[in-house]
């Protein structure tokens, strides 16, 4: 019996890496694409595997080499009504692969693009490449959506896979391990809560409270906001989608406070700079990243923030053992609502961990319970922000948990952050000119291992306990959840 057991999941394996390159082959064959084009894209999606700087912050769509995609535009497939709405999802996701090509290209190695054979023999430069793809990119594009069969043969392959490995879960005998960590999940959980529970004035300080705040910090009026979001939402698919101008005042506007308890050097924010072949953390330039994302409330899109901070390791006693280790993080991610207004603020820590949901508490109907798994840990409200403050998240040191946000207005021993877009941490400049994701093929931070991969892989985490991009974040011991899953609010939710 075992030994046909290890036939079958050898099958699904085989199954499963086969699949998408087959459906490639077949669709590329069937859609008699300009040959230049479809060569070009290949061997640069061979060069971009073979050098081992593959972006995951998006997926390709197999079969179709300039579209890339993400968990909120795989849902949008099934709720587009018309022509227009249709082309703007492919052309999102046309974006979202030249964005990923431009920092793969960035991220080659030298010797590697001067091997590309260009004009009359010549070695091209890294925008060359860039140009070449683009120009293909939206001639494959003008080719295949003439065909009548375009999107009945797109829609089925635009498909976001989860973190977890079903392979994992089963040698590692997931249904009798997941009971002990069923346990201490809950003692975790339990632990989490007990901050809340407690006066602010009584969370311990292990050594100075510092506050972490934007140095160029905007404040906008409600209408104001109000009109922004109105007006990035004129598009076929009603999506909040901010010019960059607009985009920068909210995220400016709408930047937190982090008041952290520094006891040690691992307990500054900081800017990520390499150092050797790993990402290391310059503690004298605090600095703050930044990305918008989208979700669901009430099936109706929105958009989100995420305000990413960076730590050199997490250390202290009061880390678990498992848990410490080169290189810490942590996304709090700001929700808004269709008029601009915070309806929910969650955060987790770039592992994936220790995630929890702080929803203001007049929008929400009920929690929604889960059978067999634990139900969304909703340890405070999210406090009223009235005008002139900000929003602040009190984090303890080492472990670098939230253990509560507040509305900050006097803020101790400030010390200013510089926002940056979070594209820099997936070309981030090295020495030479060159660029380097600080993030592998797979979505998995370099130089951030764990203990904890060995002890809770049956789990079916790939690199469990390592920082992880965005996209990568599974946010569940128990069951399945991914951080970027547009109806992770609507499940866990009923909102009024």
């Amino acid at each position: 019996m075992k030994k046909y057991s290890s036939i079958i999941l050898l099958s699904l394996l085989l199954l499963s890496t086969g699949c998408s390159s087959f459906v490639a082959h077949r669709i590329s064959r069937s859609f008699e694409r300009p040959e230049e084009c479809q060569s070009f894209l290949s061997a640069l999606d061979e060069q971009v595997d073979r050098s081992g700087v593959r972006d995951a912050s998006s997926y390709p769509v197999p079969g179709f080499p300039y579209l890339r995609a993400n968990r909120f535009l795989s849902f949008m497939k099934n709720n587009i009504r018309d022509e227009e709405g249709r082309e703007q999802w492919c052309r999102w996701m046309q974006m979202l692969d030249l964005e990923a090509r431009e920092k793969e290209i960035s991220n080659l190695p030298d010797h590697v693009v001067s091997s590309f054979p260009f004009q009359q023999g010549t070695a091209p430069t890294r925008a060359e490449l860039v140009e070449r793809a683009k120009f293909c990119s939206d001639r494959l594009f003008q080719h295949d959506k003439a065909r009548s069969d375009f999107y009945a043969t797109l829609g089925p392959l635009v498909e976001v896979p989860d973190e977890y490995s079903f392979p994992m879960r089963t040698f590692g005998l997931y249904p009798l391990v997941a009971i002990p960590v069923a346990i201490l999940t809950d003692r975790s959980r339990k632990k989490t809560r007990s901050w809340y529970e407690a006066n602010l004035e009584g969370l311990p300080v292990d050594g100075r409270l510092r506050s972490f705040t934007p140095a160029e910090a905007v404040s906008l009026g409600e209408e104001e906001i109000q009109a922004i979001v109105d007006s990035s939402k004129k598009n076929p698919l009603g999506v909040p989608l901010p010019d960059e101008n607009a985009g920068k005042k909210l995220v400016q506007h709408f930047a937190p406070v982090f008041i952290q308890d520094v006891s040690a050097p691992y307990d500054r924010v900081g800017r990520l700079v390499w150092k050797g072949n790993c990402p290391d953390v310059d503690q004298s330039k605090p600095t703050v990243y930044y990305y918008f994302s989208h979700a669901l409330l009430n099936g109706r899109p929105i958009l989100q923030i995420n305000y990413v901070i960076w730590y050199s390791e997490r250390a202290g006693q009061r880390a678990p053992s498992i848990e410490r280790g080169h290189l810490d993080g942590l996304t709090l991610r700001v929700s808004l609502d269709e008029k601009g207004k915070p309806f929910m603020v969650d955060v987790v820590n770039d592992c994936g961990c220790y995630h929890f949901f702080a929803p203001e508490k007049e929008q929400v109907a009920r929690i929604i319970s889960k059978p067999l798994r634990f139900d969304p840990l909703v340890p405070e409200w999210l406090p009223d922000i009235p005008p002139g403050q900000r929003l602040g998240a009190r984090l303890n040191s080492g472990w670098h948990q939230v253990q509560r946000l507040i509305a900050a207005k006097d803020f101790p021993e400030s010390i200013p952050y510089e926002l940056v877009p979070y594209d820099v941490l997936e070309g981030l400049p090295r020495e030479g000119g060159r660029t380097e994701s600080i993030f592998n093929s797979r979505g998995i931070a370099r130089c951030s291992g764990r203990v904890e991969r060995f002890i809770l892989f049956s789990m079916g985490i790939p690199k469990i306990g390592s920082m992880r991009q965005r996209g990568h974040h599974a946010i569940e011991l128990i069951g399945r959840a991914q951080f970027d899953d547009p109806t992770l609010f609507d499940e866990s939710f009923v909102f009024k």
